[in-house]
């Protein structure tokens, strides 16, 4: 059943209400299950208008008032939502299905995303590892890989190709990629004179990219292109697992890393970037967790003198987890594999290599984190709406 136009391009599926009540400014929606929304009138009226193309609201929050007043509200036979205004005399229908889904919470930023799965090296000994042609050629494998890297935010690609527009393709099988000073792509290759540790040749242990900006990059793409030095293993340590190990083994320094704040400093000589945050920023509900641990460029401590040491300590100790083997784990990149991983949930790292001994040389670029779980929610959908009996 179709029924009345969503605000939105989904297909629901049809939840009759079974009655419906006025309560002062509001309509409560009921279902036979005893479920219940409570809608506001001013809601109800900014969904009654809805531009067929965009499915965007058209009411203008000036254009509110008290005239927007419900004469009456009732369930129509098939089950719909009726709502006929005081000041127009208009009825305007409400789908059960779309009505339903936000009681049920699915109107919610994790709404179609697969939970969090914490891991350490037990859980995940190397990356899930996904047959890189076939996530390309197949979009129901395409939708399997982006839930494990929602998931874990951590996964790997193989058997593509070594050329330089490889990481490009697959990125944009996705979503739109994040420009940064580097670049919309960019490789990383030990290089004379170089302008970040990245281009050296030493070891770096675990951090996130880019946390002297407001918002570091979401998810990472790293493309192997040659990988015949000695050393260079890659390494990864899922920053949602140490949060949790500290929060329930450590308050004391769980409260540092996620409450006190530290300058991060990018620098260079036409730059100047500079955030102030905790090392593991919590956000708020919905977001993702954001880790800034890129100890290069955490520069100042932003705080009462009186926490510096307990923040130091935090620092020593988050530092030391994250290089424990139970939370790190090590492997090697072939040409043609790419690493995708959440950069503001997984901390990167990389064992030295000796350049006289071969080419180290990957390629890659950022995507925002908006744009994976936009395109994940919208596969889940579909893969759910397949379901549905037809409209």
């Amino acid at each position: 059943m179709a029924g009345p136009l969503t605000p939105d391009f989904y297909r629901y599926e049809w939840h009759p209400l079974s009655g419906v009540r006025l309560d002062d400014e509001f309509v409560v929606a009921q279902w036979a299950d005893g479920a219940e929304l409570r809608c506001y009138r001013w809601w109800l009226a900014e969904q009654r208008d809805v531009e067929i193309s965009s499915r965007e609201g058209l009411l203008d929050p000036c254009d509110l008032g008290d005239h927007w007043r419900v004469a009456e509200a009732w369930a129509e036979a098939d089950g719909a939502l009726a709502v006929r205004w005081a000041h127009d005399d208009v009825v305007s229908h409400y789908h059960p299905g779309w009505l339903r889904h936000v009681a049920d919470g699915q109107h919610r930023p994790e709404s179609f995303l697969p939970e969090p799965i914490a891991w350490d090296s037990s859980v995940l000994p190397e990356p899930v590892t996904y047959h890189g042609p076939t996530v390309l050629a197949d979009p129901e494998t395409l939708r399997l890989w982006l839930n494990d890297l929602a998931a874990y935010g951590l996964t790997r690609l193989t058997s593509l190709s070594v050329e330089p527009s490889q990481v490009e393709e697959v990125a944009r099988r996705v979503g739109v990629l994040r420009d940064s000073h580097f670049g919309p792509v960019w490789d990383i290759e030990a290089v004379p004179d170089p302008t970040s540790t990245a281009y050296m040749s030493i070891g770096l242990g675990p951090h996130t990219d880019l946390p002297s900006l407001e918002i570091p990059p979401g998810f990472q793409f790293f493309h192997c292109i040659e990988n015949s030095c000695v050393g260079g293993a890659s390494q990864m340590s899922d920053g949602l697992a140490i949060a949790r190990y500290l929060e329930q083994h450590d308050p004391e320094v769980y409260d540092a890393l996620t409450t006190l704040r530290w300058v991060f400093h990018g620098r260079g000589a036409e730059v100047d970037w500079r955030w102030s945050g905790p090392l593991i920023d919590l956000g708020v509900a919905g977001t993702p967790l954001t880790l800034r641990t890129f100890y290069p460029v955490r520069t100042f401590p932003d705080m009462a003198a009186d926490d510096i040491p307990r923040a130091y300590r935090a620092v020593q100790k988050l530092g030391e987890l994250s290089r424990d083997p139970r939370f790190l784990i090590t492997y090697r990149l072939e040409p043609g594999d790419i690493a995708v991983f959440d950069n503001r949930r997984v901390q990167h790292a990389r064992e030295p290599f000796e350049t006289a001994t071969g080419r180290r040389l990957f390629r890659g670029c950022y995507m925002n984190s908006d744009d994976i779980y936009s395109k994940l929610r919208v596969l889940n959908r579909r893969a759910q709406e397949s379901k549905l009996a037809p409209a």
